[in-house]
């Protein structure tokens, strides 16, 4: 083989070579998009709509600011053996049983409990709650807890009536409506159980930036399955809640310079870990139940 030859089959190696190195390139460039799908930015992109009902669910949820979780603490601590006539504790708010009144026709109670929470200037929360609540043993009512030497092992609760503000960075709220009826059992075991419905109403002014100026006027609409947690001590009893409670949301949505429309969502929320977990929209959500952040 000539010179010349040995040259010409030098470069087409060359060649061959640089262009498997370009299609290496390329393939591998192929295999780091799809590691990124489009799909999976979607999923981190949630509409306002869905970012109101999430927030909306969580501050449901929170106890800081008069959410369902607060009133589930109320309930395990009175099951814990809390008089009607004591005060409740609270980690960081003030929360007192203004008065417990005794209804004999009924064998039930009437409970008068106000609470503020203030952590910083951008959280703060106040709300009363008015419950009628009744002990029962083998499905009898009786006075107290223990009456007679007879331990009850059951509570029913309701809420009567209700008020209620709070801000955070995400939003203001005004309640206008809050109900529940729950039936409270095992109240003598470790671990409480509750089984029953709660609804919440209230207008809501988002706050959060990307979405600020729009009202909510919403309804959450909540059945608690087998929620349980310790009786006795509040501290960090959130992080002991566990259950599902099934939800729905309902929202009319008035947005500066539109006409009102209206939401509505449907919603699974597992409890554990100080934390409740919920998907809507497609959207996934963890939030505190504490804070309602999530």
């Amino acid at each position: 083989m000539g010179a010349r030859d040995r040259k010409k089959k030098f470069r087409a190696s060359i060649y061959l070579l640089c262009g498997l190195l370009m299609a290496a390139v390329f393939v591998a460039g192929c295999k780091k998009n799809d590691s990124n799908p489009v799909g999976d930015v979607a999923t981190t992109t949630v509409s306002d709509d869905v970012a109101d009902a999430a927030d909306a669910v969580s501050d449901a949820l929170a106890s800081n600011n008069g959410g369902a979780i607060d009133e589930v603490n109320d309930v395990f601590e009175i099951a814990g053996g809390v008089t009607v006539g004591g005060t409740l504790g609270k980690v960081d708010n003030d929360s007192t049983i203004i008065g417990g009144q005794y209804d004999s026709a009924q064998v039930a109670w009437i409970l008068s409990v106000s609470k503020k929470d203030s952590v910083s200037s951008v959280y703060y929360g106040a709300w009363t709650r008015k419950y009628w609540l009744q002990f029962r043993a083998n499905g009898i009512p009786q006075e107290f807890r223990r009456t007679k030497g007879v331990l009850a092992d059951t509570i029913e609760h309701r809420l009567l009536d209700a008020t209620g503000y709070f801000r955070t960075p995400r939003l203001m709220h005004h309640l206008t409506s809050l109900t529940s009826d729950w039936i409270v059992s095992d109240i003598n075991a470790d671990t409480v159980t509750i089984n029953g419905t709660y609804s919440w109403s209230g207008i809501d002014t988002i706050m959060a930036t990307a979405r600020k100026g729009r009202v909510l006027d919403r309804t959450i609409s909540l059945t608690f399955e087998n929620v349980r947690g310790p009786r006795g001590s509040r501290l960090n009893r959130s992080q002991k809640t566990s259950g599902t409670i099934e939800g729905s949301y309902t929202a009319t949505v008035t947005v500066p310079g539109k006409a009102p429309y209206t939401v509505t969502e449907t919603f699974t929320i597992v409890l554990g870990n100080g934390e409740a977990s919920f998907t809507i929209g497609g959207a996934h959500f963890i939030s505190d139940l504490t804070t309602g952040d999530h």
